[in-house]
């Protein structure tokens, strides 16, 4: 979502695997290890205001928002940030904190990542 600006060329040309391509337009991409850095960077330069693309890996998660205002906040999901992420979903998807309060569940809720987030992440989706 929020990525019409980057068409499929720019991601193949990274060497990143588009998963799936909804009738909408979203995307789900597998994006490798090595290609990282180069995706973070097209996000933050391509990523519509008022939207966010997480990437989830085994050993963490990242998410770039790119506010309303343009400006780009990048987060590595922690408890100590856990909050702040999730008042940042929660303002730019009009939903209350409350259904996004524990960010590794609200991920987990995404169909194409549930089984890598529950084979990774699964004491923390649910935490009490």
């Amino acid at each position: 979502m929020g990525a019409d600006n980057i068409e499929d060329k720019e991601l193949t040309d990274l060497g990143i695997s588009i998963e799936e391509k909804k009738a909408d337009g979203d995307r789900t991409l597998k994006v490798p290890d090595e290609k990282l850095n180069g995706y973070i960077e097209l996000m933050k330069t391509k990523l519509n205001n008022g939207f966010w693309n997480e990437m989830v890996g085994e050993r963490e998660i990242i998410f770039v928002f790119k506010l309303k205002d343009g400006s780009i906040k990048e987060y590595r999901l922690s408890p100590e940030n856990e909050q702040e992420i999730d008042n940042l979903c929660a303002e730019l998807n009009n939903e209350l904190p409350e259904k996004t309060v524990n960010v590794y569940k609200y991920i987990s809720d995404n169909k194409f990542y549930r089984d890598f987030m529950m084979e990774h992440y699964a004491d923390l989706i649910n935490r009490k």
